[in-house]
């Protein structure tokens, strides 16, 4: 009954097979235990972890963030691994096994969580059916947030959309069997939770959910820990069951106003952060379904039994104040066992307004009591407002995509990726239409997220899982197929596997070529994207004929996709630019330009780079008026969308310096050039070679303008950052040192023919 904030882990490991409850058991122990030893103590926790390697049962023990761990041990561990493990929050009991004599030293370690020294398995099974049973079915777990701020907490926010999508009815046709299915397979081995799973399937009805989640068996124990984490996997396995016992405790409500008690352990802390925060009209949100009392005393019994985790950790008592009418159920009449007439069970995600806390010091009954009052979910507008738009980012026609949209949203892809893995493999699936079109839809979704990050081998696979996923239900052939196939051939052609890339691009280009109704503009993509993979094979006749045919493919769209026509003709001018054919490389990048300039609005960044592209042609070629043209507007574009001081500038004022130096425009050659360096301290490592390159520019210019001394100065600058990334002999330094040379020869001639050469002579 330890209270606490939940923890979501983001894109946390896999959770492991079986370990579906709040508690995991750890054996370490030098000898494997026998069979039957296991079998008993998994009818009481079903996930087991047995190791004989101390570091190996400590690297585990730091790895489990979600669970609580009972602990048997040899006491000829003991000593070893107590002091490692110590002050641990997620161990919650220790029991030592005796198998010798030897001397046991654990009472000088501040091991509250020791229980004992137990000579055999019987005493400390019964030690732990004891210790556990207090408290795993009122695991309680809150969520604390201020009723008048702008944001909602992450945990809250993924809380409440993942229990509404868990609550959603739109899917109810194989719950039943998915749910006993699932309970089977996390329990196999488990001889007692299977019989009992047997006996679900056997008898379960509707109107007997409160029954079944008040007995202490494999259900309660999952929506124990699958509410408290959460754990949406296991939520949605189960989502049948909640949702009837949702529905079986809203069918209730109290008729007058009632006091409800919860009795529970919480740290200081955060008891003390609770008192802080009364001022700020806080609210208290509970994600599970609460078990609760009318009898404060019961409720203070339960809350001084209960074991703590810490010293830290100290009883308390919710006091929770229920209006008239209020959706709750009176379940002594339903529950498994009837030990009293007072429990009430109240739904998932209630939501109270903290009132005030009070510390033991000022009331009689020496327990902290934290007051609150239960407040209507839908009356709070401002949370509503944020939920909603979070609602529309997810939404979707399945409750599996939904899930998975929202994971994907708290960025818990890995465990995403488990769910739609796990039900692509469940061969009970395999013939259901709705459920393997769903499946595929959510690896598009997970295979779409893992490409905007980058991440292309992960994104292919989880295409071709999709891929797999409609090839159940749909012909290879199928028309609707063709983009899924364009997605895989872009993966791989950003893998740079161009045979399995043109095999993907040919597929979806031969079924739109085939179909009665093709999509030229998808055709046009496929042709598009065909070229730029020969493009970047170096097959620069076939790239070109591939653009070509996009181009005749987009003038009959009858539609204006000028962005696309000009991206085509930019990929024919690289393919002619590739070949050194620069007058035709010319003539497409102007046609690409001349479109995009008559886009409203223009898009800066792909004008300014077709710009800069041409620019950059015509310096290669020696017009350099021209280029000089293109680059100014190059720049003007880039100053639209980038800061000015970023790195792209330094190597454009570079260009354009050289242009004005070809033009003999000196001063503002130098103006660029000075403007590029300005940059590149700022934007650029130390030692980037654009300071180099730009300080030889300078050189030139001093050169040509006879400042000999400035045009050595700057040269032997050049050379010395040239120096700061390569080898002495390399040759743009030995280019550097021949050029010092040669200006220092320039300038003893000009001394001895007093000043009066040509400063236009090249042959110095």
């Amino acid at each position: 009954q330890q209270i606490e904030s939940p923890k979501v882990l983001f894109d946390s490991a896999p959770r492991e097979k079986g370990n579906v409850e709040y508690f995991t058991l750890i054996y370490l122990h030098s000898s494997y235990p026998d069979e039957s030893i296991i079998k008993q103590f998994r009818s009481l926790i079903n996930f087991l972890k047995i190791f004989n390697d101390i570091d190996d049962c400590v690297a585990f023990i730091n790895s489990v963030f979600n669970e609580k761990i009972i602990f048997i041990l040899s006491n000829s561990f003991v000593n070893l691994i107590l002091p490692r493990i110590e002050g641990l929050q997620q161990i919650f009991t220790i029991y030592i096994l005796s198998d010798n004599n030897n001397e046991i030293n654990y009472s000088s370690f501040k091991q509250l969580k020791v229980q004992g020294l137990y000579k055999n398995f019987n005493d400390i099974y019964e030690q732990i059916s004891k210790d556990i049973h207090k408290i795993k079915r009122d695991l309680v777990m809150y969520i604390n947030m201020s009723s008048n701020s702008t944001t909602l907490p992450t945990t809250y926010i993924y809380c409440q959309l993942l229990s509404e999508i868990i609550l959603d009815k739109n899917e109810n046709r194989n719950n039943l069997q998915e749910l006993i299915n699932f309970s089977r397979q996390e329990y196999e081995g488990n001889n007692e939770e299977l019989k009992i799973i047997d006996e679900f399937e056997k008898n379960y009805q509707k109107n007997q959910a409160i029954y079944w989640f008040s007995r202490q068996c494999f259900l309660s124990k999952m929506l124990n820990k699958a509410l408290r984490t959460p754990e949406p996997d296991i939520l949605y396995k189960l989502r049948l069951f909640i949702q009837d016992l949702f529905q079986q405790i809203e069918n209730e409500s109290v008729k007058d106003s009632i006091t409800v008690y919860l009795g529970q352990t919480m740290q200081r802390d955060d008891l003390d952060n609770l008192q802080k925060n009364i001022l700020n009209d806080d609210l208290i949100v509970f994600p599970q379904f609460l078990f609760g009392s009318t009898d404060q005393l019961r409720a203070i019994r339960i809350a001084k039994e209960i074991p703590t985790l810490t010293e830290d950790y100290i009883p308390i008592l919710i006091r929770i104040v229920i209006p008239a009418h209020f959706k709750c159920a009176n379940i002594s009449s339903r529950r498994y066992l009837i030990d009293n007439n007072n429990d009430v069970l109240l739904n998932m995600g209630i939501m109270g307004r903290l009132i005030k806390v009070e510390k033991e010091n000022i009331n009689e009954n020496q327990i902290p009591y934290i007051h609150l009052t239960l407040v209507k979910y839908e009356d709070q507008q401002k949370i509503q407002q944020i939920l909603e738009t979070k609602r529309t980012e997810i939404k979707s026609f399945s409750q599996l995509i939904t899930l998975i949209k929202l994971m994907i949203v708290m960025n818990q892809h890995i465990l995403a990726e488990q769910i739609v893995e796990t039900m692509f493999n469940d061969e009970t699936l395999k013939a259901d239409v709705n459920i393997q079109t769903s499946i595929a839809a959510s690896c598009l979704a997970l295979a779409t997220s893992h490409r905007n990050q980058d991440d292309y081998k992960r994104a292919v696979e989880l295409y071709h899982l999709s891929l797999d996923a409609f090839l159940r239900f749909i012909s290879p052939n199928t028309l609707e197929l063709t983009t899924l196939y364009g997605n895989i051939a872009g993966m791989y052609l950003r893998l740079d596997n161009f045979e399995k890339s043109y095999e993907y691009y040919q597929k979806a280009l031969n079924i739109q070529l085939r179909t009665n109704t093709p999509d030229l503009l998808s055709i046009s993509n496929y042709t598009n994207n065909i070229g730029i993979l020969f493009l970047r094979q170096e097959k620069y006749s076939e790239a070109i004929q591939s653009f070509q045919r996009t181009l005749k493919i987009l003038e009959q769209v009858t539609e204006s996709h000028d962005g696309e026509l000009a991206l085509t003709y930019d990929n024919t001018g690289d393919a002619y630019l590739a070949q050194l054919k620069y007058n035709e490389a010319i003539d497409n990048y102007k046609k690409s330009i001349e479109i995009q300039e008559r886009i409203v609005p223009r898009n800066s960044s792909t004008l300014g780079s077709s710009y800069y592209t041409l620019g950059n042609v015509y310096l290669k070629i020696g017009r350099s008026n021209e280029s000089l043209y293109y680059l100014k507007l190059a720049l003007e574009c880039q100053k639209e969308y980038l800061p000015l001081t970023h790195s792209s500038f330094a190597l454009l004022y570079n260009n354009i310096g050289l242009m004005y130096y070809r033009e003999e425009q000196y001063s503002e050659a130098l103006q660029c050039y000075f403007k590029s360096l300005e940059i590149a301290s700022i934007s650029l490592p130390e030692n980037h070679s654009i300071v180099g390159i730009t300080l030889f520019n300078i050189s030139l210019v001093y050169s040509s303008q006879g400042k000999l001394d400035e045009a050595i100065e700057s040269i032997e600058k050049s050379t010395e950052q040239f120096l700061k990334t390569l080898p002495p002999y390399h040759p743009d330094i030995v280019e550097n040192r021949l050029y010092i040379e040669s200006i220092k020869r320039k300038k003893i001639l000009k001394e001895i023919f007093n000043e009066n050469i040509d400063e236009n002579t090249t042959s110095f």
